[in-house]
């Protein structure tokens, strides 16, 4: 058991880019715990972040799926917002004609909810991997596209009043733990088993490292772009349907600011925009450290604007540390190779 847990915590160790973030996660921990400790070291603000943190971490994953093999989705909410109107638009609808809560409607619903999600990320798949349309464009013309199916649907209106065993998932706990924590664990654990111990989560890495090669594997680089942007849709309709759940609302427009956001978490999270390198680990501390840093602004009474300026400006300085950190790569290498 023990030389397990050394090489588990070795092979953590060993990555620089992880090692660096958990630095950074604690320095953050620290400085918000003595500026605000009467509101930012409470339990409540903890248990507030814990239920706010999986959706955004989701979402997250989601965009580095598919950034790791050299693309983007920027569709992620309006995919997540069509699955939550889709399962909500159900629940209330039978739910108020039957007069009570029956589960199987529930469970329908969020089904549906789901295939809604994964039929956008069909629809994403077919532009990115069959149609050769390049990523940001493809998804930002189907970022378009869904929200406005959504909003012609809906009149711009939010659907409200769901079912209090639907919330449960969303508000509830499991054996203590928020229940939207312990989805995202299992939803962390499945997507890190794909890509780091299953064939098509080798050729995702491929795929991004070398599309070229890819292309001659066993299931080409196509398939494996399109299977990544199906999987992008589905955990899409997850955290729809979670944030519908926490919110007891499904709305066309809601997290508009969500995009931005899951992109500076996977940045910062250590996934290599150009493709070829990502944890889902890195992803999940990200998270936490904006969530901590918009719970101590909060604390400190900052205005929203400033936490937006600091979004942004995370993303410019990661990018410019990445770049000047691969700069310093290569010239070692080609030192080390020189002096050999």
């Amino acid at each position: 058991m023990n030389e397990r847990f050394s090489k588990l915590n070795t092979g953590l160790l060993a990555d620089r880019k992880i090692m660096q973030l958990m630095i950074i996660t604690a320095g953050i921990f620290l400085f918000f715990s003595y500026t605000s400790s009467d509101i930012f070291f409470t339990t409540d603000n903890f248990k507030s972040m814990s239920y706010q943190i999986p959706e955004i971490a989701i979402l997250s994953i989601a965009v580095m799926l598919s950034m790791i093999t050299g693309g983007i989705d920027l569709s992620i909410v309006s995919i997540s917002n069509a699955a939550a109107l889709s399962a909500s638009w159900i629940m209330t609808m039978h739910i108020n004609k039957s007069g009570g809560e029956p589960i199987h409607w529930i469970l329908i619903a969020c089904l549906v909810g789901i295939v809604v999600g994964v039929l956008c990320g069909m629809v994403n798949s077919l532009l990115v991997a069959w149609l050769n349309v390049t990523p940001i464009l493809a998804t930002l013309a189907t970022m378009t596209l869904f929200n406005g199916i959504a909003i012609g649907i809906t009149d711009g209106k939010s659907v409200s009043g769901l079912p209090d065993q639907f919330m449960r998932v969303g508000n509830g706990t499991f054996f203590g733990i928020p229940t939207p924590m312990v989805l995202l664990i299992v939803i962390a654990m499945g997507v890190g088993f794909l890509i780091n111990r299953t064939t098509l989560g080798l050729k995702v890495f491929l795929v991004g490292t070398n599309r070229k090669a890819a292309q001659y594997s066993v299931m080409g680089d196509r398939k494996v772009i399109a299977w990544t942007y199906l999987i992008s849709g589905f955990l899409s309709s997850l955290a729809g349907l979670l944030i519908a759940s926490r919110t007891s609302a499904a709305s066309p427009d809601f997290g508009s600011s969500y995009i931005l956001l899951a992109i500076v978490v996977v940045v910062l999270g250590g996934v290599n925009p150009s493709g070829g390198f990502g944890t889902v680990t890195g992803v999940i501390l990200a998270t936490a450290v904006l969530q901590m840093v918009a719970s101590g602004f909060n604390a400190l009474r900052f205005s929203q604007f400033f936490y937006l300026v600091s979004q942004g400006g995370v993303l410019v300085f990661v990018m410019i540390l990445n770049v000047v950190l691969e700069r310093r790569r290569v010239r070692r290498s080609i030192a080390k190779s020189l002096g050999s």
